[in-house]
Formats: C-alpha cells, structure tokens, sequence
C-alpha cells in the first residue's frame, strides 16, 4: 500500500499542473490565468523531480504529463491569446490555432522520441513562458508589448514564429541536466544569470527576453555539438 501510494505522488503533481491550466482558462484574466499557468510550470517541475527522486518513472505517468502540458501550455495560452487580438475581425483568431497546433505536434513527436540529454526544438514550456510573459506585459502596461501586440503583423507573426520553433529540429539544452559537463553548465548558468537581471531590471520584458535568449544559446549549442 505504501508503494502503490508513493508511485502516484509524481501523478498528483502533474494532475494539479492540468487543473491550474483548466482554471487558467474558466478565469479568463490575462493577470491571474497568468499566475495559474506560472503555477502549472512548478507542478511541472516538481512532477518530474519527484519520479526520479523517487524513481517511480513509468509510460503512465509520461502520457499523463503530455495531456496536462497540452491543456496548460497549449490550449489556456492559445485561448488566452485571443483575447489580445488587435481587431475583432475573424481573421485575428488563427494565430491562436498556431499556438495550440505546435504545441500539439510538439508533444506528440518529444513522446516519440528516446530520451536524450537535450530538447530538439522548443519545449512547450518554453513557449508558454514567453507568452505569459506578453500577458504580464499587457497587464502590467509595457507600452512595447502593447504597441508589438496591436501591430497586426506582429501579432500574427508570434504564434507562427513559435510554432516554427517549437518543430524545429534545433537542439535546445535541458536545465535537468545540469552537471554534465562545464560546457553544458555554461549554457544553463548564463540563461538563469540573465533571466534573474532582467527580472530585477525589467520584469515586464524578463520573460519574453529570456526565452529569446534561450533559442539564441541553444542555437550555439546546437552548432557546437555539430562541429
């Protein structure tokens, strides 16, 4: 009974990470959807923190994070980006589509893969982040975000990017696994350094910024495992 109870404790995490990314939707509040799906980015850690602590890794508990990572950082950011369309005319609702169709492939094709010590293409995560980021920005008033996002060519031109990114076969480096060598450490020291500057400097943009950054690195990275 203690076995069975200790192999489910990964699984409650990832089932709050799916129940803070539904109630991102219902609230339908770019400042608390936001908070939410920050949240659900925790449980997303902590779920995968503790199968391996535990060592309770399983093909469930896998499948279960991918449905979770596809309601709370796939389907709440799409949804809440329409509420940031520049114009009600129909048309300004696709973009939107984009988000959730990468999100979608992205996850379907990570399930498929062997595990390997880095990411090839934008994790979901990722991609989530720096939306959030758009939507603290907004909430927050940053009058870059806000003229990027009612510049309609723009505002379509996010989610595309995102999605490119997100079935790209770029090499991206993984913060889980920190340790392997000085090299790959470099990488993930640089990305936390800047991400905790921009916070302290500008939060508004910290996110957005800090995702850029990552792809910009993992770019580096990719060619340098290439050379």
């Amino acid at each position: 009974m203690h076995l069975n109870l200790r192999t489910k404790i990964p699984s409650f995490f990832t089932l709050l990470n799916l129940c803070c990314g539904f109630a991102a939707i219902l609230m339908a509040d770019l400042r608390v959807s936001s908070m939410m799906l920050l949240l659900c980015m925790f449980f997303d850690v902590i779920d995968g923190v503790a199968a391996r602590v535990m060592n309770v890794q399983s093909r469930l508990g896998a499948q279960l994070d991918s449905f979770a990572d596809l309601v709370s950082f796939g389907l709440a950011p799409a949804f809440l980006y329409t509420q940031l369309v520049p114009s009600d005319r129909w048309f300004y609702y696709i973009p939107a589509f984009f988000i959730l169709i990468g999100s979608t492939l992205r996850l379907a094709i990570f399930n498929l893969k062997v595990d390997t010590k880095h990411f090839v293409g934008l994790p979901t995560p990722a991609s989530a982040f720096f939306l959030i980021g758009l939507f603290i920005g907004i909430e927050f008033e940053s009058n870059i975000v806000h003229a990027m996002l009612q510049t309609p060519s723009i505002y379509i031109l996010i989610p595309a990017i995102l999605m490119c990114l997100n079935l790209s076969k770029i090499k991206m480096f993984s913060f889980k696994q920190i340790g392997i060598n000085q090299g790959y450490n470099l990488f993930i020291l640089v990305s936390l350094v800047t991400f905790v500057f921009l916070s302290m400097y500008n939060f508004k943009l910290s996110m957005p910024i800090a995702v850029v950054l990552y792809v910009i690195l993992s770019l580096i990275y990719s060619f340098k495992i290439h050379k």
